[in-house]
């Protein structure tokens, strides 16, 4: 396959892209929106988080407002551009009610300490939390982070999964209710799929390891990071479903590939390439809408729950199909080497 002119990476890209398989790009299927025949549940009486408060998690946020959804909290470090948000979605008349309102909630992924303060201070304000959408990620994180971890690694997975961890007993309180439908929405990149055959997770080094055969090194603890993160759903989707004891109501674990967004694409990859396999916050948003309010999850939690696989809209022509994961995505060994980990690690730093 001739490349032309493309930088030493963007060659790196294509050859892997080619290695991968992918299908043809997006700009040449099909897309349906959540409106394409699947009913929505009612949201008016939920209280819901979504991390990350610009590009696809500020669609999500507007989404889940025009559903009227009685409060949508969105969790991100900046407080300035969260507030400008929140004030153009007050322009276009969403969250700016009694019955549906949209609040900012400050949560710092760079430190799994300051992930861990913002889930209980939303435990301090709030008795319920129907669903939470861990959508917030980064590409850009890099170096080691204060604790000797890679930045890439805590922003991308140690902090989600605390936060997450925190309020896993509000949740629970929430699912007390037969009639709840709570729901845990992790946002998975398909970069995951990029990781080598070799990856472990047995120890704190494992997270810092240099892929130095690659033109971006960066992409592949990226894809190392969302690997974490798709192990950590469908373990945590089993460590529920043996509660006990049981819960009276359910609570749906969902792992999802909404299609990477031109916005956060990997650095350094040319748009000519990029612009196929991208999508926007708009097209994107579907997917995420799909799990957070979609009939068809409650009626069907077994076939969407994370460890069936990854939930993706975008990349087939039918809402809510479930696409089956790689080999190591499923590899309870190394799960377990990775929940034994992750715990070593947030008692060392005290959590």
């Amino acid at each position: 396959m001739a490349y032309g002119r493309l930088t030493a990476h963007g060659r790196w890209l294509a050859e892997e892209l080619a290695r991968m398989r992918l299908p043809p790009p997006l700009k040449l299927r099909q897309r349906k929106s959540i409106d394409d025949g699947n009913e929505t549940v009612d949201m008016r009486e939920k209280i819901v988080i979504v991390t990350g408060g610009k590009g696809h998690g500020l669609a999500v946020v507007r989404e889940l407002l025009r559903l009227g959804t009685k409060r949508v909290y969105m969790a991100s470090r900046n407080e300035r551009r969260a507030q400008e948000a929140i004030a153009g979605l007050h322009d276009e008349g969403l969250g700016n009610t009694v019955d549906s309102e949209v609040l900012w909630l400050k949560l710092h992924l760079g430190d799994p300490r300051e992930a861990k303060r913002a889930a209980e201070e939303f435990m301090g304000k709030e008795g319920r939390l129907d669903v939470l959408i861990n959508n917030a990620g980064d590409t850009l994180a890099t170096g080691l982070g204060r604790d000797g971890i890679s930045n890439m690694h805590i922003v991308n997975y140690f902090s989600p999964y605390i936060f997450t961890q925190t309020l896993l007993p509000l949740l629970k309180k929430t699912a007390q209710d037969p009639s709840s439908d709570v729901r845990i929405i992790n946002v998975i990149s398909k970069a995951y799929t990029f990781v080598t055959s070799d990856i472990e997770y047995s120890k704190i080094e494992d997270f810092n390891i240099r892929y130095t055969f690659c033109p971006h090194t960066d992409l592949h603890q990226y894809a190392s990071a969302n690997l974490a993160k798709l192990l950590w759903s469908r373990h945590l989707y089993t460590h529920l479903q043996s509660s006990n004891p049981p819960l009276p109501g359910e609570i749906t674990v969902l792992a999802i590939h909404p299609g990477s967004t031109l916005d956060k694409f990997t650095p350094g990859i040319p748009k000519a390439i990029a612009s196929l396999y991208t999508v926007t916050p708009e097209i994107a948003v579907r997917t995420t809408m799909f799990a957070a309010a979609s009939k068809s999850v409650w009626d069907e939690r077994a076939r969407y729950q994370a460890g069936g696989g990854l939930v993706c809209l975008v990349d087939v022509p039918v809402p809510g199909s479930v696409q089956e994961v790689s080999w190591m995505a499923r590899d309870e060994g190394l799960g377990r080497d990775l929940i034994r980990t992750t715990e070593y690690f947030l008692r060392s730093i005290g959590l």
